[in-house]
């Protein structure tokens, strides 16, 4: 990755948020953090909601949850399609313990365009497995049977 990087001349947001996926699991949590933020920085805005969800998850990881929710909101508002970045605003929300704010994230993930196909897809840990920071995954996990949340899934998906 890094000889990749060298041999380019602007950095490439795909190869630095790759880096920050290695670094990820290499649990080099700060490491990734700067890939991630440098990956936004250099992002297209159509791709820059991956390296920003990966870097509030490696904050989520470190413990940093009110700058994770930072980001995560500004995630959400620049890009409300981005249907992972409202479930991480749940869990973030829900870590912090603010259910009534996870509920509303989980409401907001359900609406819209297909939104009980969002719904249906994120009522299990299944869809953050592999993909988020372990911590992140554990709040997830807790935060799908949270009775206000769960509600909102149900609600969600016969809609």
């Amino acid at each position: 990755i890094d000889k990749a990087e060298g041999l380019g001349k602007v950095p490439d947001p795909l190869n630095l948020n790759t880096k920050g996926n290695a670094l990820g699991l290499l649990q080099r949590w700060d490491d990734a953090r700067a890939a991630y933020a440098v990956a936004t920085a250099a992002s297209p805005r159509d791709f820059e909601s991956i390296p920003r969800s990966n870097e509030a998850l490696v904050l989520f990881e470190l413990g940093s949850l009110a700058e994770a929710e930072r980001i995560a909101k500004t995630l959400v508002r620049r890009d409300p399609g981005f249907r992972d970045g409202q479930a991480l605003l749940a869990a973030l929300r829900f870590e912090q313990g603010d259910r009534a704010g996870a509920a509303n994230s989980i409401s907001e993930l359900c609406s819209g365009v297909s939104g009980s196909m969002w719904c249906s897809r994120y009522s299990s840990v299944d869809v953050v497995l592999g993909r988020w920071t372990p911590k992140a995954v554990d709040a997830y996990r807790r935060m799908i049977e949270e009775p206000s949340v769960k509600l909102e899934l149900k609600n969600g998906l016969s809609r």
